[in-house]
Order: structure tokens, then sequence, then C-alpha cells
């Protein structure tokens, strides 16, 4: 069974997340300072998210269909998504083996990593009050 049991319920999490991480001050500049503009596709359940920092000032989240061309774009299951964001994943090996599937300068976005890696400490708590707010 997947984690997610809605695209709604993954939405919520991945922005929630991502707007965490916008808001803390050294994760945003680090990010905003590519200049990259990335957007994650999932699937099971269905789900896209774009971050796009191509400005290099602001951060701006998109979940869902948008206009916004990406730099890089990372496809994968949305189990392996929750997976790397409690830091199970090793990025570089899941590419390798499949299970995530990267288009354009994917090593840009390697080198961000370690700017997000705070970002795993966050998600467990966003996750599980999604999670409470599916079952209540």
């Amino acid at each position: 069974m997947a984690i997610f049991t809605s695209t709604e319920q993954l939405n919520e999490v991945m922005e929630r997340l991502w707007n965490k991480i916008k808001a803390d001050p050294e994760m945003s500049r680090q990010l905003l300072k590519s200049k990259l503009t990335v957007r994650f596709y999932y699937r099971e359940p269905e789900g896209r998210l774009t971050l796009d920092c191509s400005d290099g000032k602001e951060m701006k989240i998109f979940t869902g269909e948008n206009n916004v061309k990406p730099v890089v774009e990372m496809f994968m299951k949305s189990d392996v998504a929750h997976e790397f964001w409690l830091g199970k994943v090793n990025v570089p090996v899941a590419i390798l083996s499949g299970k995530i599937v990267s288009k354009g300068p994917v090593q840009s976005a390697l080198s961000l990593l370690p700017v997000v890696k705070p970002a795993y400490a966050m998600y467990p708590e966003i996750f599980e009050a999604a999670r409470e707010k599916k079952a209540g």
C-alpha cells in the first residue's frame, strides 16, 4: 500500500515541507543562489511539484500543472520521495538503480542535497500531521 493515500495528501505534505524550507533563511539562500528550477513528478499517487528559484530572489513553489519550464526533472514513486525525506535514500544510487529517473543537468540538483538535509528533521512532523488530519 502506498504511503500517501491521495494526490491531495501528497501535495499538501510536499507543499508544506517546501514552504518550511523556503522560510529557513540558510536553506532558501542556498537554493536561490542555485537559480535552478526543478520539477518533481510523483506516481502512486500522481503528483507534481515545481520549485522555481530562477530569479534568485524568491523561491516559488507550485503543485500540479503549471507553465514554469524546469531545468531539472526528477521522476519517482511517491514512496521514494517519502523515504528520501526520512533520510533513507541515497539519490545517486537511486538514480543508477532506476528508482529515480532524472532529466537535465542533474549534477546541479545533486549539489543541493546537503543544502536540504536539515529538512529531514522537519518532514516527519509534517507527514504525521497530514496523516492524522486524514484519519480524523
